[in-house]
């Protein structure tokens, strides 16, 4: 029935109509989400509160405008209206709320603030090589975030909320234990290596990551690091650790260009024993035509910092420029992580 459906909108001209001002329109969706978080709608409705009046009172707002809006995003599966006026949380909903485990807020207010500004700038990131960051805030992402730390704090809160499903996915799908010592190269807070160490006890484990990730690590934002060491610096121009049995770089490489990347890896492959291995932790596009929102990701981090989304085989090319080889890549059960292995290449 739906492919059906699909033909007949390629070919009907109302349909084609109605199908490209969904995709038009799908700007309010956004808008309508990040606003019922950012004024902490979802909270207001975690605590009871169901009549629309009432929810409007707890936040200063005009009643029928935000029973519009409650009514709106009853379509979307945000909230359920039981009766008229009345509006339940639904579990979707809620990770829109700054107290559900796992919530989202802090994701749905940053994609409506410049991240959602930045998409004016696609113009200027496909005429050249500065990013659409750049050329809203004058500077690079992260030398951006470096000069204002509240914002990085954020930012990493961000990440907290995007990636942190996806940990114990990676810690149950990749078995750690014919290792001695882990080295998570650029691992923020810790929280990865957190929860490594936390399934396989008996491990060594150095972070390295630039000073202010690693004083966050230390202060335990991303979970107990036990006997972990410590390692601040750049890894473009501070050598990698030595001795490690295993390399994470988790949501790394998609942050820069190729260049990039193979100096990265190029650092990492200095630094490791014949036998050791390098895991890449990102969600690789399919190599043919499959839908995907890797796709539309690819274009966010283009604009964001310079970055892209790659296939298996764009991994195995970086891999063979860096002295690495693709050995093999391991689903997880998180739809957006896949470990994608490499060993050190003979020939290097």
């Amino acid at each position: 029935m739906d492919s059906k459906r699909d033909k007949a909108s390629d070919v009907n001209p109302a349909l084609l109509h109605k199908k490209m001002l969904q995709l038009l329109s799908s700007l309010w969706v956004t808008r309508a989400v990040g606003t019922f978080a950012r004024l902490g709608l979802a909270d207001v409705m975690e605590d009871g509160v169901e009549d629309y009046a009432a929810i409007a009172a707890a936040r200063g707002l005009a009643p029928d405008r935000v029973y519009r809006l409650l009514r709106a995003l009853s379509t979307l599966g945000i909230v359920a209206e039981s009766t008229h006026g009345r509006f339940a949380l639904t579990p979707l909903g809620r990770l829109l709320g700054s107290h559900s485990p796992n919530n989202t807020r802090t994701t749905a207010i940053f994609l409506n603030d410049y991240f959602a500004d930045m998409w004016t700038h696609l113009d200027d990131a496909l005429a050249g090589e500065r990013t659409a960051f750049e050329a809203l805030k004058g500077a690079p992402f992260f030398d951006w975030l470096a000069q204002h730390p509240d914002e990085a704090r954020r930012f990493n809160r961000m990440m907290l909320e995007v990636h942190g499903p996806e940990t114990p996915a990676i810690v149950a799908a990749y078995d750690f234990s014919q290792f001695d010592h882990v080295v998570d190269v650029g691992g923020g807070n810790g929280s990865l290596l957190s929860a490594v160490l936390a399934a396989y006890p008996k491990l060594r484990a150095t972070l390295f990551d630039m000073a202010e990730a690693v004083a966050a690590a230390k202060r335990g934002e991303g979970g107990p690091l036990p006997g972990a060491n410590f390692v601040a610096g750049d890894i473009f121009t501070t050598a990698a650790p030595e001795g490690g049995d295993v390399y994470l770089l988790r949501h790394l490489l998609h942050d820069y260009d190729d260049r990039d990347c193979v100096r990265i890896l190029a650092n990492v492959r200095r630094a490791m024993h014949p036998r050791a291995r390098v895991l890449v932790l990102e969600a690789p596009l399919p190599s043919d035509d499959s839908p995907g929102p890797g796709r539309w990701l690819d274009l966010q981090v283009m604009l964001l910092c310079g970055g892209r989304e790659r296939t298996v085989e764009d991994y195995a090319g970086l891999f063979e420029q860096s002295g690495l080889r693709l050995a093999r890549t391991i689903p997880t059960g998180h739809p957006a992580m896949t470990v994608v292995e490499a060993v050190a290449s003979p020939r290097a």
